[in-house]
């Protein structure tokens, strides 16, 4: 038994091996915080401890106050390097491009005039953009502060280059990621978080719709993340992730049809559901059963149509919130009046087509870690030697006083 019990501790000590990340997940109350370990260089994600809680109520100094419980918990929890996986009230991550035309374009660039494009750059990205922030998240303007830039490319004159320093050019564009938060939600990460340990901070839906183009390549697509109470949209529209919208119907109204419907409790109704789903339910009952459904996931078909156009769209449905495969079948997809095609999304599709392999210990185990995987993976495809990222959010600083 001790021999059984040494081999368990070598085998978990060597899965263990890598960068120690948390991923911190808060979309609106529900709460959860992730312990990983990762070698990217070897596409090797372990998952060693999750933890899930939610928030006293709908405010995010609620949903701050419950991490900071559990990042207590997590031993050594200093040493690790954290990334916040955001909802859409608490962050807005924007993927674009600003290109500036250089007056002395015989001169090479050197530190200094690239030091002074980027903070051009910056700025004008931040002026153009804070308004349409400030009302998708319901703040003024000056309330919206930038966080977290990346630097994901640059160009001049057309041309790609790892480092534009020494070259001559008439041209730049630099390709951003940029992420904006409200200026309270950032004086409460101050209070409560080791803010010197945050290396990321995403809006979660907007970093998966950017992982999901990676694995799927070009071509313009949506992503349904399907929560208990609402939906959340993100488009990827000509390469510009960002979020579309939400519409009030989330994974809870099933449920609440079917106990209305058959005047059931709750859980007896999602038991229901799962028996139909799984194929475990009688083939009377469920002929039955599966209109009754269908009816009511309309409503869903409903709202993704109010956020697509009129060309066809693919539709990566998140289901966050549990739900019956009937959603992605043929029969349900008529329903739409647009040429609408759904799609399941699971994080195998991803790790599976990025060439990643995940291990979860028993402690790590989870349902749906989809967001929590992408928003690490996030890291991965920043380029490796990132100083003109570091560079950019030293020029930010004087954005987020």
């Amino acid at each position: 038994m001790k021999l059984h019990t040494n081999v368990i501790h070598i085998f978990s000590q060597l899965l263990l091996k890598g960068d120690k990340y948390i991923v911190v997940e808060i979309l609106g109350r529900d709460i959860r915080v992730t312990v990983l370990r990762t070698d990217f260089s070897h596409k090797q994600i372990t998952v060693a401890r999750t933890w899930q809680a939610t928030a006293a109520d709908d405010t995010p100094l609620a949903a701050l106050k419950e991490v900071k419980k559990i990042l207590r918990r997590i031993p050594n929890a200093k040493t690790h390097k954290i990334v916040l996986a955001l909802d859409s009230r608490l962050a807005t991550t924007m993927y674009a491009s600003v290109s500036l035309v250089r007056q002395n374009a015989k001169e090479v660039i050197d530190e200094a005039d690239l030091d002074n494009l980027i903070s051009q750059a910056i700025w004008r990205f931040f002026d153009k953009h804070r308004f349409k922030v400030s009302q998708k998240m319901n703040i003024d303007e000056v309330d919206v502060l930038l966080t977290d830039v990346r630097i994901r490319d640059i160009r001049i004159d057309g041309h790609r280059v790892v480092n534009p320093i020494g070259f001559k050019a008439k041209s730049v564009e630099i390709f951003f990621s940029q992420t904006f938060v409200p200026r309270e939600f950032m004086r409460d990460i101050r209070e409560l978080l080791p803010k010197e340990n945050i290396v990321l901070m995403m809006e979660a839906g907007t970093a998966l719709a950017h992982i999901l183009s990676h694995v799927r390549g070009d071509g313009d697509f949506y992503v349904a993340n399907l929560f208990p109470k609402h939906t959340a949209v993100f488009a990827s529209l000509r390469q510009r992730f960002g979020h579309q919208d939400w519409f009030d119907w989330g994974g809870d109204h099933l449920p609440s049809s079917v106990s209305r419907y058959f005047h059931l409790d709750p859980d007896t109704s999602r038991a229901l559901i799962r028996l139909y789903a799984t194929e475990n339910m009688s083939g009377g009952f469920s002929r039955k059963f599966e209109p009754m459904l269908v009816t009511e996931l309309t409503s869903f078909a409903n709202g993704i149509e109010s956020m697509v156009g009129d060309d066809p769209s693919e539709v990566y449905v998140n289901t966050i919130a549990e739900m019956p495969p009937v959603l992605f079948s043929s029969r349900f997809q008529n329903r739409f009046r647009k040429p609408v095609k759904l799609l399941s999304l699971s994080t195998q599709f991803i790790t599976e087509k990025l060439g990643y392999g995940i291990h979860y210990m028993k402690a790590g185990e989870m349902d749906n870690p989809l967001i929590c995987v992408s928003s690490l993976l996030e890291l991965a495809l920043l380029p490796q030697e990132d100083t003109l990222s570091h560079l950019a959010n030293r020029r930010v600083r004087w954005l987020v006083t």
